[in-house]
């Protein structure tokens, strides 16, 4: 029996690659809109994730066919590169356990009075 047509094996590495996509999306799901005040929090959270999904999605490929094209050894080390900066990044994203849900504060309302400070 060829490798490829081993029912086990196609059924473990698909399984395999969702676990590690369900690792990594689910607490991103949970934790980026807690970066966000409640009044900006959906707008804050999509645009976050989908500004990352393009330049991760996009830029990533066309900078890795390139360096493939010219040193294949080159696609390891931006990869590297990539996992540190992502995980300085991480490093760098501030705690909000007890951040105030209100803090960004809308501005004059329809009265003309603008929001009380806390």
């Amino acid at each position: 029996m060829r490798r490829h047509e081993d029912p086990v094996l196609v059924a473990v590495v698909p399984s395999g690659a969702l676990l590690c996509m369900g690792v990594i999306y689910g607490p991103a799901g949970a934790y980026l809109p807690e970066l966000f005040a409640t009044r900006l929090r959906y707008s804050g959270a999509g645009f976050s994730y989908n500004l990352g999904g393009v330049l991760g999605g996009a830029a990533a490929p066309l900078i890795v066919t390139a360096l493939a094209e010219n040193c294949r050894p080159a696609v390891g080390w931006f990869m590297s590169a990539t996992a540190l900066l992502s995980l300085a990044c991480v490093l760098a994203l501030p705690e909000t356990k007890e951040r105030d849900l209100e803090l960004v504060r809308p501005g004059p309302g329809p009265e003309g009075e603008a929001a009380p400070a806390r």
